[in-house]
C-alpha cells in the first residue's frame, strides 16, 4: 500500500512540473487553462451554515485578494484537506484557471482544482 501512495505521489509530482506551474501574478494570461499555480494561502472562508462554498484567497487576503480557489463542500471531503491547515502555506493548486461571471473584478479563480498540495520547507 505504501508503494502504492508512493507512486501516486511521484505521478502527480510529475504532472505538476510538466504543465505550466504559474504564480497569481500571472494568471490572468492563462484563462481557461490547466495550470499549477503555486503561491502562499493569505486568508480563507469555511462555508457557513447551510452553505457549501469555500474560498481559499493565494498571495493576497480579502478584499485585496487577485487570486481565488474555490471549493464545494463535497469537493473538499474528497481531496481530504482541512483548508484551516494551510494558512500562511505555500500550495500548488492544479486545475483550470477562469473567472465567475458576476465578479465586476473579474478576478482568476480555480473552481475544484484537481489537486491541493502543500510545499514542504526545505532546511
Amino acid at each position: 500500500m505504501k508503494h502504492l501512495i508512493l507512486v501516486f505521489l511521484l505521478i502527480f509530482s510529475v504532472n505538476c512540473f510538466s504543465q505550466d506551474t504559474i504564480t497569481t501574478a500571472k494568471a490572468k494570461e492563462y484563462m481557461d487553462k490547466m495550470v499549477c499555480l503555486k503561491g502562499k494561502v493569505a486568508s480563507f472562508k469555511l462555508a457557513s451554515e447551510g452553505k457549501n462554498i469555500n474560498y481559499i484567497n493565494i498571495d493576497k487576503a480579502y478584499p485585496d485578494n487577485i487570486f481565488s480557489v474555490i471549493i464545494t463542500n463535497s469537493y473538499l471531503e474528497k481531496l481530504n484537506i482541512k483548508i484551516e491547515d494551510l494558512q500562511d502555506k505555500v500550495i500548488y493548486v492544479k486545475g483550470t484557471i477562469n473567472t465567475y461571471i458576476n465578479d465586476p473584478k473579474q478576478l482568476p479563480q480555480i473552481f475544484n482544482p484537481i489537486s491541493i498540495e502543500l510545499i514542504k520547507e526545505r532546511f
